[in-house]
């Protein structure tokens, strides 16, 4: 796999009147003079937020509602993505594709061009899609504040997608590949389809119990003997076997009516939930929000409640009331069709129940007509033709339970125990070396057995030697990812790594870690301040240090504006 090398960042604040940009080489250093500077870390920020991902920004920065370009490499393939808010566009070869949201299209797109093929289901609809840019980056970036206590927390809204870590963690370290996705396509498809066969079969159930409840039963047939039975059927084809089929067509057209009017009245009640919550959400929105923004409380997500969004909600209220008028229409008139249906059927029972006075047969004091056995008859041949669809909806159902069953058998057949305990010993030396080379010893190993195991690592250990730990862990994920290329390897972006003021030695051994274990093929980029124990790396790397005007100035706004007018 080929690596993805940020060569440049623009940053525009058309508010502020400030601009900048940013050149990046294969060993960067990002450092300045002021201790409580926010401008390294924002500038590492940047790189992921203008990619599609939620960094943890601050509201001052938020406050000059900037837009960035990066522009990264692929091998030696160059690529432009250009962000303002949660709009995203795409320039390759020349041609620039417009995104309106990050999610979707534009994350299928990105992962296309990293080769991150991991898929996780949509909470709402259990379908499998392709998530944001931020799942591909997790092993790539530690933040200041949040990744060296907790790890896999690099980036905001990850919880829109429920018990993603699992999967994600094993896709990038090798325990997962493409071949288990495409398999999860093929259950997800066949369990989609296993449901609409199971609502079917209810709504089967349904017809037959309809029948059942509007039928004599059906012992009459049992009651007839068979010379009763011959002069009945000469005198049925004679006289009533056109009534016969009209009352089986009529009974089916019936409970067929019964059954849409149940569906028109699940339909109603969803219809007016939907204009009562689109009521709620205008109240809310023009009276409770101050501002022109409202964060879901499910996924994080940062959604407009700017007037124009206002007025949607009112449009989709207008549409809802609009639907529900039409299935309330739908509703009346299927009523008036089961009132004329059901007057059919008792103008049919009626003219049978003329000709049952010539044919009225006692049994055992039992008193049975010809009425009674056609409609015997014709509902035992609808329960006998409803009972076959059902029937083979059935053997379909068990048919792709069995195929889903077959599906999961050969996803795990992909991965032999042998290769599963092979990943899990790479991880395991090299967590140990990177371990040993920060003289993190202290930390016990003995329960950490795989890739799995982050939370055992951030609970071991004092603070400063935890932050050591948390940094090794990093790494041993990051030399995991190279090792098994499973998509395109992304810059190492570490954000303050003397973390818990780190002792001058164990300074030393970090930086040395960063130094010698990854390889001069990766990019690194590290944000840190000023010190002596960075020497051996200041000599190798760019350095990119920040002065009094943290990241923007005035003096680049028109260059830079120009280059964003570019892409109009």
């Amino acid at each position: 796999m080929p690596n993805l090398k940020f060569r440049q960042l623009l940053i525009l604040s058309n508010s502020a009147k400030s601009a900048n940009q940013y050149q990046f080489k294969r060993l960067n250093l990002i450092t300045a003079d002021d201790e409580n500077s926010v401008g390294k870390s924002t500038l590492a920020k940047l790189l992921f937020w203008g990619l599609g991902c939620e960094p943890d920004l601050d509201t001052t920065w938020n406050s000059l509602d900037c837009s960035t370009i990066v522009i990264f490499t692929i091998g030696d393939k160059e690529f432009e993505i250009k962000r303002y808010k949660n709009s995203i566009s795409l320039r390759e070869e020349g041609i620039i594709t417009h995104y309106p949201k990050i999610t979707g299209d534009f994350s299928q797109k990105f992962a296309d061009l990293v080769g991150f093929k991991a898929l996780l289901p949509n909470q709402k609809t259990s379908e499998l899609e392709t998530p944001p840019p931020a799942y591909y980056f997790l092993p790539f970036y530690i933040d200041q504040k949040r990744s060296w206590s907790k790890a896999w927390d690099n980036f905001n809204n990850l919880a829109q997608y429920a018990k993603w870590k699992n999967t994600i963690i094993k896709y990038h370290v090798g325990l997962l590949t493409a071949d288990y996705f495409d398999f999860e396509i093929e259950k997800s498809i066949k369990k989609n389809n296993k449901a609409v066969l199971v609502s079917e079969v209810d709504r089967i159930n349904s017809t037959l119990e309809v029948v059942d409840a509007y039928l004599p039963p059906t012992d009459i047939l049992t009651v007839v003997t068979t010379d009763d039975f011959d002069v009945m059927t000469t005198e049925i084809e004679k006289d009533l076997e056109d009534l016969s089929m009209q009352q089986e067509n009529v009974l089916d057209k019936y409970a067929s009516l019964q059954i849409q009017k149940s569906h028109l009245e699940h339909q109603r009640v969803i219809a007016s939930k939907l204009v009562e919550e689109l009521d709620k959400d205008y109240v809310f929105a023009i009276e409770n929000i101050a501002d022109d923004n409202l964060s879901c409380p499910l996924c994080g997500t940062i959604h407009e409640n700017s007037i124009y969004n206002k007025t949607s909600i009112l449009k989709d209220k207008n549409q809802a009331i609009r639907q529900l008028e039409n299935i309330l229409e739908e509703i009346l008139s299927t009523n008036k069709k089961i009132d004329k249906t059901f007057k059919e059927l008792n103008q049919i029972r009626e003219t049978i129940d003329a000709l049952n006075k010539k044919y009225i047969k006692q049994e055992d004091q039992q008193q049975f007509t010809f009425s009674n056995l056609i409609e015997s008859i014709g509902g035992e041949s609808l329960k006998k033709n409803v009972n076959e669809a059902k029937k083979e909806k059935l053997g379909n159902i068990t048919d792709l339970s069995n195929s889903i069953k077959l599906a999961t058998k050969s996803q795990k057949d992909l991965y032999t125990q042998d290769y599963i305990d092979e990943i899990n010993t790479d991880f395991n030396a090299y967590l140990t070396t990177y371990i040993k080379a920060l003289d993190a010893q202290a930390v016990n190993l003995s329960q950490i057995s795989s890739p799995l195991s982050y939370v055992k690592i951030a609970a071991e250990g004092g603070a400063a030697e935890n932050s050591r730990a948390m940094l090794a862990y990093y790494i041993a994920i990051f030399s995991m990812v190279a090792k098994y290329k499973n998509e395109v390897i992304s810059p190492l972006v570490i954000d303050t790594p003397n973390q818990q003021e780190q002792s001058h030695s164990n300074y030393t051994n970090i930086v040395n870690l960063i130094l010698d274990k990854i390889s001069k093929n990766d990019q690194v980029i590290l944000c840190a301040m000023e010190n002596p124990k960075l020497k051996p790396l200041e000599q190798k790397a760019h350095i990119i240090k920040l002065d009094d005007s943290k990241l923007l100035n005035s003096e680049q706004y028109n260059d830079v504006k120009k280059i964003f007018n570019t892409w109009d």
